[in-house]
């Protein structure tokens, strides 16, 4: 068939997304509000359940901060915290099905080799990192994310 003629046979199939995660960086607000707010949208438009991750990565702590268990503790509480106030905007804002993922380790890996198989989305969005930050935040391993999801990815800008 002519790719002329497989143009003009083709029609538009609707995407129903059931699931999108949107990765949120606790310390890159700015690449994540963006991100936030644009999964919001379209969950909300489409129904969809919405996952909000954000990895607590082990890196980001300094030398004297290892010596401490009760550290990756409160990095942890920290990151709990943040998210649940995540789920809070989401509801808020008209989101019904949300559904908040903590995980640790490298961003782009722990997004790509557990929180994706996990949750499944149909959908990823993240943000672009907007400013140089200590350890490698969600932002800043986008385009890991990007270029190995088995998944449609959205960057928010």
């Amino acid at each position: 068939m002519e790719p002329v003629q497989e143009l003009k046979d083709y029609h538009v199939n609707e995407i129903h997304l059931h699931r999108v995660l949107v990765a949120i960086d606790v310390d890159d607000f700015t690449s994540s509000d963006q991100a936030f707010d644009f999964a919001c949208t379209v969950v909300k438009k489409s129904n969809a359940t919405l996952g909000i991750v954000t990895v607590v990565e082990s890196k980001d702590i300094n030398v004297f901060e290892s010596l401490s268990p009760a550290s990756m503790d409160d990095k942890r509480l920290e990151a709990s915290h943040d998210l649940l106030t995540y789920v809070k905007k989401a509801k808020e804002f008209g989101v019904e099905n949300v559904k908040p993922i903590l995980t640790e380790g490298t961003p782009n890996k722990a997004i790509l080799e557990e929180v994706i198989p996990d949750f499944k989305p149909d959908l990823v969005v993240v943000g672009s990192e907007t400013k140089k930050v200590l350890g490698k935040t969600i932002g800043s391993q986008a385009e890991g994310i990007i270029e190995k999801s088995p998944v449609s990815v959205i960057v928010a800008r």
